[in-house]
C-alpha cells in the first residue's frame, strides 16, 4: 500500500500555461533589490504592479478565446434570438475555461475581452441601424456590458473551480 504524502504536486498543465503568459518584466523586476537606497524608482514600481494587474498577453489570448468561443456559439445555434444569448455563453465558456487553465486571476482581462468581443459583435450584427440610425451607441454598450458580466463571470467562476480542485480543505 503506497503511503500518503503531505507534499503537493504542482500541476503541469497550469505551470505550463502559467509560464507561456507570464510577462517577463514582471518576473525580472520580482527579485528584491540588494539595498533599499538602490530600489527601484517610482515609474519602474508602477510599471511592475501594472504588470500583475493588466497583462497584454493574457489579454490578447482571452480576445482570441472569447471571439471563438462567441463564433461558436453564435454559429451552431440556427435560432434568430437564441444565437446572440448562445454567444454569451460562449463567451462566459470561453473565459472560464481562461480561469480555469490560468493560475493568475484572469478577470480584468477576460471582462474587458468579453466587452470588445461582445460590443464589436453587437455592432457588427445590426450594422444597418449603426450606419443609418441613432442606435449604434446604445447597441454597442449594451453588447460590451454584457460581455463585460459574461467574461467577468466566466473567469471568476472558472478561478474559483481551479481553487477548489487545487487546494487542501
Amino acid at each position: 500500500m503506497p503511503q500518503r504524502s503531505d507534499q503537493r504536486e504542482r500541476d503541469t498543465v497550469a505551470d505550463d500555461f502559467s509560464s507561456l503568459l507570464d510577462d517577463d518584466e514582471s518576473s525580472s523586476q520580482r527579485q528584491p533589490s540588494q539595498s533599499s537606497e538602490s530600489g527601484p524608482s517610482y515609474f519602474q514600481r508602477a510599471k511592475t504592479r501594472a504588470g500583475r494587474i493588466f497583462s497584454p498577453k493574457v489579454f490578447l489570448s482571452a480576445v482570441l478565446l472569447l471571439g471563438a468561443g462567441m463564433a461558436a456559439g453564435t454559429f451552431f445555434v440556427p435560432i434568430p434570438l437564441l444565437d446572440k444569448f448562445t454567444g454569451l455563453l460562449g463567451v462566459f465558456g470561453g473565459a472560464f475555461l481562461l480561469g480555469l487553465v490560468l493560475e493568475r486571476s484572469t478577470i480584468f482581462e477576460s471582462a474587458v475581452a468579453g466587452a470588445v468581443v461582445s460590443g464589436l459583435v453587437a455592432i457588427l450584427g445590426n450594422l444597418a441601424l449603426t450606419a443609418f440610425g441613432d442606435a449604434g451607441v446604445p447597441i454597442g454598450l449594451f453588447g460590451a456590458g454584457v460581455g463585460l458580466l459574461a467574461g467577468a463571470l466566466g473567469a471568476y467562476f472558472g478561478g474559483d473551480l481551479r481553487k477548489g480542485l487545487t487546494e487542501d480543505i
